[in-house]
């Protein structure tokens, strides 16, 4: 059975249209796989793409619906 990951589409990802730049879904991912640098720069999943489980607690939060099933 393949499992389905979250991914971020970084054309859809504008921190510039979250508050203060910050990702709001970062703070959602229980395993912390999602990440940015810093402020007003793009979020992305890091680390073994094996460690999500799919729980996709991150995609309602994105205002700009940037993560996806993947």
């Amino acid at each position: 059975m393949v499992r389905t990951l979250a991914l971020v589409d970084p054309t859809r990802c504008h921190p510039e249209k979250c508050q203060d730049g910050i990702c709001p879904a970062i703070k959602e991912c229980p395993r912390r796989l999602l990440r940015q640098d810093a402020p007003f720069e793009i979020a992305y999943f890091s680390g073994d793409p094996s460690l999500c489980r799919g729980c996709f607690k991150c995609l309602p939060v994105c205002p700009q619906k940037a993560i996806i099933k993947g």
